[in-house]
């Protein structure tokens, strides 16, 4: 068996966290587990090479064998994991849920508030508790350098009435305040927020 032979034979699996991939152009990479951001360690993936032709997102688990091309080392076999698992999808999911328990269950403490001013306090109060949650975890990930929450998942969660905590977590934490654009779409945001609670107590 040739030498060329020999490197395109893939080793064993591996399971690694997709990082790009373009869906139109039907390829990306994976990113190894345990490698991390600049080390040159991702992997080639196309989506030929993925069981049932699967569009994968970035975010998502995947397990593969590797194989080597004249153009370095590529993904074959590809077991795509569950779209759950895609940071967009499970962040969302954790910091709605988790606002939604809280606000019944300060409903329930208050006795079903009937007024639907006060069910709108309740839940931009539970969701900027957990926003504030949220953005202090990113803020240990990007320090220890672990996954980290996806910026359109903190500004949907402020979008949806949680500046108050995000606001306060990025002046403790120390968390996104001079980055752009993500400072600028963040004060956009509670600008809009600002125009529409104008616009409910003018028509009340």
């Amino acid at each position: 068996m040739t030498k060329q032979a020999q490197d395109k034979i893939p080793g064993g699996q591996q399971r690694g966290v997709v990082v790009m991939f373009d869906a139109e152009r039907g390829f990306g990479f994976i990113r190894p587990d345990g490698a991390k951001e600049g080390e040159g360690k991702d992997v080639f993936v196309h989506v030929r090479n993925v069981v049932g032709r699967k569009t994968l997102h970035a975010g998502q688990r995947a397990s593969y064998f590797v194989t080597r091309t004249d153009k370095g080392p590529a993904a074959i076999n590809v077991q795509a994991g569950s779209v759950l698992g895609t940071p967009y999808l499970k962040y969302s999911l954790i910091g709605l849920g988790a606002a939604l328990m809280l606000l019944f269950g300060l409903a329930t403490a208050l006795n079903q508030p009937g007024s639907l001013a006060l069910w709108l306090a309740l839940w931009v109060g539970a969701l900027s508790l957990v926003t504030f949650g949220i953005y202090g975890y990113d803020k240990a990930q990007a320090q220890g350098g672990g996954p980290r929450v996806p910026e359109v998942v903190l500004h949907l969660l402020g979008a949806l009435g949680g500046t108050l905590g995000a606001f306060a977590a990025m002046r403790l934490f120390r968390h996104k305040t001079s980055k752009q654009p993500f400072g600028a779409i963040f004060w956009l945001i509670v600008a809009a927020q600002f125009g529409v609670l104008a616009w409910w107590l003018l028509n009340r």
